[in-house]
């Protein structure tokens, strides 16, 4: 009995493990059909993903050139270098490969190890490798490790107009200047690679993958001329220390067209380097984006607004004493000095502020008192005739409005504004101001790039825009241009006299407001010199700023000789015959 019983609970084993069996190969099998025909698509798609991925197609920036003798001259160019990246999900032994990265990039293994170690499909590892490095990198054929190449800003001329350029940082965006006003322009946009990869994470050709080319991006040509640009910035830089100044600007315009011929600013900086400024300020384009209270480069305004309105001629005289009363404060000429009866003439020569507060009494209804007619009437002039108080919309990223207060503002506000106190301007406001002066009362806007050369091969030429015309009279002008030229022949701006040729400007030294606001700082003081040349059929127009110079003495000892180098060299290099 006993074996026939073994024999039954065997042959119940057997059939419980059949059972179990057939049970398991048909779970097995349901399993396959779920997974090979049920589910086929999503394991697919899965498998497709896992070798598949999207890759952004970076364009080519765009170019930046200046002008060399009629041709193109680069200032802002692109170089290729590779950037090293890792996709860590292909990374079995993330030790050794970042052993090896060290040794063949550079760097060091515990950076890599770190970088490596993120949970990230992309990590950046490395930027700009030469292509020595970056041959090591391939020829170890690292599974997970890719480079791309990427274009990256090169500036052959160094420091040279690097306020007006600007600068790309590290995340690819256009900063300060050119590169920060275009700066979608210039960086194009990016296309897109959906492709198939190996093993190793990096695309194959297939005819699956799907390729949107990227769109390059805008080159510029611009008005600037190289040559001009190097020596204006030359005698600004020796200019500035010879005085021991902390900095100084300069423009020099065509009055004919508003094109922009140099833009220099000292100190200055490598935009290849810009991580290595410390004082930020320096990035400013201070022509464009520092607004300042211009001084008696501004009395010309004035004048403008008094003569072309028919309140004073060239030939009215005033009594001048020295000093005037209003709001209660007594308001003086330079060094306290008092001239008697003058005209219009030497009030622009001698630079007399009691000369253009009496203009402005002279425009409204009295000649005794600031009135607000006459506060209305220079208010209507310099905002609604010269622009200022408005952007000029020139090409830069940071442009300064400036401000000019309103009639409704203080006699002694209005007072302080004639002779360029109490508002602030830009110099790029200044010579557009005065270029339409030299040319005879057009009023263009400043710009700087003459071409724009598109990624489709076509390109636009910049024509000149005038905003306005006859914003003074020609007769206006010519007396104008009178008065400036006496500065520069018996005044204030003889040391740019050039014999052979007649120059027309006029000399600003103003006052700096404390920052808290209380009034002016007595050690410090903006030089500033703004004028044209031949006066009788100008070429160019240019304003020469120094702040706060160390020597003793007004912006005739400190600015007025780099405008006359300045204009010395130019007269030379636009080959302008004298013409006595």
């Amino acid at each position: 009995m006993a074996g026939y019983n073994e024999t039954i609970i065997s042959r119940r084993r057997l059939g419980v493990l059949s059972a179990g069996s057939i049970v398991v190969i048909v779970g097995i099998a349901l399993r396959l059909v779920q997974l090979q025909v049920l589910d086929h698509h999503h394991y697919l798609a899965l498998a497709r993903a896992s070798q598949s991925h999207k890759y952004d197609v970076l364009p080519q920036r765009g170019e930046i050139y200046a002008m060399d003798d009629g041709q193109m001259s680069p200032l802002v160019l692109n170089q290729t270098l590779d950037t090293l990246y890792a996709d860590p999900k292909y990374i079995n032994n993330k030790t050794l490969v970042a052993g090896k990265l060290a040794a063949a990039a550079g760097g060091s293994s515990a950076d890599y190890m770190k970088l490596l170690s993120k949970n990230s499909d992309y990590v950046v590892l490395a930027t700009k490798l030469p292509d020595n490095l970056s041959s090591k990198v391939k020829a170890l054929n690292l599974a997970g490790i890719g480079l791309q190449a990427e274009n990256y800003r090169l500036y052959p001329e160094g420091s040279l107009a690097s306020q007006l350029l600007g600068f790309v940082n590290a995340s690819g965006q256009g900063q300060y200047g050119l590169e920060g006003y275009f700066n979608t322009k210039l960086a194009g946009k990016p296309g897109l690679l959906d492709a198939t990869t190996d093993v190793n994470g990096i695309p194959i050709a297939t005819a699956n993958n799907y390729l949107r080319p990227p769109v390059n991006g805008d080159s510029y040509v611009l008005t600037i001329d190289r040559n001009i640009q190097a020596q204006v910035e030359k005698y600004l830089a020796a200019g500035v220390q010879a005085v021991g100044a902390p900095s100084g600007s300069a423009v020099v315009m065509d009055p004919n067209t508003g094109a922009i011929l140099a833009m220099a600013n000292y100190p200055t900086y490598d935009p290849s380097n810009y991580n290595a400024v410390t004082d930020y300020s320096v990035f400013a384009n201070s022509v464009v984006s520092n607004a300042f209270e211009p001084g008696s480069g501004f009395k010309t305004f004035t004048m403008a607004a008094g003569l072309d309105s028919g309140k004073v001629t060239p030939n009215t005289t005033y009594n001048d004493t020295g000093t005037y009363v209003v709001d209660g404060y007594t308001v003086k000429n330079s060094e306290n000095r008092a001239y008697g009866s003058e005209n219009m003439d030497d009030v622009i020569q001698r630079s007399l502020n009691t000369g253009v507060m009496f203009v402005l009494r002279m425009m409204g209804t009295s000649a005794d008192v600031i009135t607000l007619p006459g506060k209305q009437l220079l208010y209507n002039y310099l905002t609604g005739h010269f622009d200022f108080g408005i952007k000029t919309g020139i090409e830069q990223a940071g442009e300064s409005p400036g401000h000019v207060n309103p009639p409704t503002s203080s006699d002694v506000n209005y007072a302080n504004m004639t002779f360029g106190q109490g508002l602030d301007v830009t110099m790029i406001q200044m010579v557009q101001g005065y270029a339409a002066v030299a040319n005879g009362g057009t009023l263009y806007k400043p710009y700087l790039v003459g071409k724009v050369m598109h990624s489709n091969g076509s390109s636009t030429t910049t024509k000149p825009t005038v905003l306005k015309s006859h914003i003074i009279s020609t007769q206006t002008a010519s007396e104008l241009t009178t008065m400036l030229e006496g500065v520069v022949d018996r005044g204030t701006g003889e040391a740019t006299k050039i014999p052979g040729y007649e120059i027309a400007g006029k000399t600003g030294t103003a006052q700096v407001a404390r920052p808290d606001g209380q009034g002016y700082d007595p050690t410090d003081n903006i030089g500033s010199f703004t004028g044209y040349g031949p006066a009788g059929d100008p070429k160019f127009v240019m304003m020469v700023r120094i702040n706060n110079p160390k020597t003793p003495g007004f912006a005739e000892s400190t600015t007025v000789p780099v405008f006359g180098q300045i204009t010395s060299w130019l007269l030379r290099y636009l080959e302008v015959p004298p013409n006595q």
